[in-house]
């Protein structure tokens, strides 16, 4: 990835599950755009699966934003539900229910605020930087964004938190 500014889009979709491929085609033509194509697997993963989880457990229209600087890209998805997202233990034969286990894979950390009209489910995805200025503090980058310890004993973890605290 070459040194560049932050980048920033934003979408919002009706609740209908066709719409999951829309996002897709976004997260995949932003990532295109910023020449960040080492992330578009697994940013187009993360967000089909909270995109359709917000679509099918949450309620209203669905809001979702990639932010991409020199060392993450952050990927939020927004709904009007007041159901939590809980990771589940799929069976083997299991048609569903593994969205989650392979978000928390993919991903740096993931996290949850509660608001009053709803959540909003965001996760950190590293980026690999392929040069030295890449990296904050040499060569001009854009100051970084301060993400959540991704690790606590061993494990990743999630948070949920309620929207009066600030950094979300």
């Amino acid at each position: 990835m070459t040194n560049r500014r932050a980048w920033a889009a934003i979408a919002s979709f009706p609740p209908h599950l066709q719409n999951v491929r829309h996002a897709r085609r976004i997260t995949r033509t932003a990532l295109a755009a910023w020449d960040a194509h080492d992330l578009v697997d697994s940013a187009e993963t993360v967000v089909s699966e909270l995109v359709t989880n917000a679509l099918q457990y949450g309620r209203g229209p669905v809001d979702l934003t990639l932010a991409l600087t020199g060392r993450h890209l952050r990927i939020a998805v927004t709904d009007e539900g007041t159901s939590l997202p809980v990771p589940r233990d799929a069976a083997e034969d299991a048609q569903s229910g593994r969205g989650l286990a392979i978000v928390g894979m993919l991903v740096e950390s993931w996290e949850v605020v509660v608001r009053l009209t709803g959540k909003t489910v965001t996760c950190v995805l590293a980026v690999q930087p392929t040069e030295p200025d890449a990296e904050p503090g040499t060569g001009g980058a854009v100051p970084e964004f301060a993400p959540e310890p991704a690790v606590v004993g061993g494990t990743r973890r999630r948070r949920v938190r309620p929207s009066g605290e600030h950094g979300a």
